[in-house]
């Protein structure tokens, strides 16, 4: 299927300086520390890459035009910190994404949230181009876009036909982004930022998607004992208040074994597990009692009441004293059964 857009904004993409090499270690370098650690496998017989990658970076997105060339699985594990959208101008990707399985062609693209395991097998010839998304600003922007109290995390229905009109329209999108980046220059480059809202309210708009708890997300697959036993101890609320050394002091294992096995496990750092779990405590507490915030604060860790509201706003698109006041008078104007 023709995808005009694309395909031109693939060939503006090419333009820009890129990284072209032989080499799968140099390649794995490339890409993990662009996006997270990668581990690529060719099949046997196959003597080296054509790998091929082009990107224009924003601070919450990049634009990139990828190709590996030959046969070649990916094991990505988890995407924890961003959302992926991916559509192939030529060959095509099958992905196990976590239980499921799900494929992308020219004419048919994927979204891949953070949450479930990814592991990729790119046909011979594949070449994408993808828009990489920051979790933090997609849940930011869909906590914005519903008025929900509480941020949570958008999950994608994963495939995207491009001749449905959500399909269309993110294909016009891409191409807008690649366009305006390309003719501004360097100079006076225009911000991305209306066109990269755009994209994600259509996701909003357009793209079915379940609602998640962030902590849901990395509650699911197996685990370690030490990661298992580190969320289990964040079950009790009096452990709330500990911070990771202590916690770690607990469980008898190390800060970095703990936060690399949390991270390859969950997608989430140990600080960011604890910080949500602080925060749903601290909600609950807001929810059912009416102590002070500055009690609330102290029970999940935070001596200080100012650093603790910023958090709890951070996470849950409020400050902790609105979202009191919010309960109390629900309480108050609750019809009576």
């Amino acid at each position: 299927m023709s995808v005009p857009d694309l395909i031109e904004a693939s060939e503006q993409l090419g333009w820009i300086p890129g990284l072209h090499s032989l080499d799968v270690a140099q390649a794995e370098q490339a890409i993990g520390a662009r996006y997270r650690p990668h581990r690529l496998r060719m099949p046997q017989g196959e003597a080296s890459l054509d790998f091929r990658h082009h990107a224009i970076e924003w601070s919450e997105a990049s634009l990139n035009l990828l190709r590996y060339g030959p046969e070649i699985e990916i094991e990505a594990s988890v995407f924890e910190t961003f959302y992926m959208l991916e559509f192939p101008l030529s060959g095509g990707v099958d992905v196990a994404y976590g239980r499921d399985r799900v494929s992308s062609a020219p004419g048919r693209g994927l979204i891949l949230s953070p949450g479930p395991f990814v592991r990729s097998n790119w046909q011979r010839d594949t070449t994408q181009i993808m828009l990489r998304l920051d979790r933090t600003l997609v849940e930011k922007l869909y906590q914005r876009y519903t008025g929900a109290p509480v941020r949570r995390t958008p999950v994608f229905k994963p495939e995207i036909a491009l001749d449905t009109p959500v399909g269309r329209r993110l294909e016009r999108l891409f191409g807008l982004l690649v366009a305006e980046q390309i003719e501004t220059g360097t100079d006076t480059p225009l911000s991305p930022v209306p066109l990269i809202g755009l994209v994600i309210e259509t996701l909003f708009a357009d793209v079915p998607c379940a609602l998640v708890e962030p902590t849901t997300l990395a509650a699911s697959g197996p685990l370690p004992r030490y990661v298992h036993r580190f969320r289990e101890l964040l079950d009790d609320p009096a452990s709330l208040c500990l911070s990771i050394a202590a916690l770690c002091e607990r469980l008898d294992v190390s800060q970095r074994s703990l936060t690399l096995g949390m991270r390859r496990f969950t997608g989430l750092s140990p600080y960011d597990y604890l910080t949500m779990r602080r925060m749903e405590h601290a909600r609950e507490l807001l929810d059912s009692t009416e102590l002070p915030i500055s009690t609330i604060a102290a029970r999940v860790g935070y001596a200080h009441p100012g650093r603790f509201a910023a958090i709890f706003r951070s996470h849950c698109g409020s400050n902790p004293s609105r979202f009191a006041s919010r309960v109390i008078f629900d309480r108050v104007d609750a019809p009576r059964r």
